[in-house]
């Protein structure tokens, strides 16, 4: 089965760092507990700290989609809204080199 791999960024509106870092956290830990999630990282620019960065590795898309669909994932997705530039995070797709 094929790898489901993406990075995923956006920047916080200035006023809603502390509540978005809390519940980015917050996603990340039930994320993990997901069967089909294989690796859930989540980092701030250095340069950049209300900038928000995911890297992810599910082990199909259908794991993917899966995440997607629950409850934590959704309420967090709504809860950017307003928050982030642009409302919703950018998302790049990847595929390993050497697979």
């Amino acid at each position: 089965m094929k790898k489901y791999t993406l990075i995923a960024s956006f920047k916080i509106i200035p006023g809603f760092e502390e509540e978005l870092k809390k519940a980015t956290i917050a996603l990340a830990t039930e994320t993990r507990k997901e069967t089909g999630s294989e690796l859930f990282l989540i980092h701030t620019r250095n340069d950049s700290p209300q900038t928000i960065f995911f890297y992810e590795i599910y082990q199909s898309e259908e794991a993917f989609q899966q995440h997607k669909a629950y409850d934590y994932t959704e309420r967090y997705l709504e809860l950017l809204k307003g928050r982030i530039e642009n409302d919703k995070p950018e998302v790049v797709l990847l595929t390993a080199l050497d697979s």
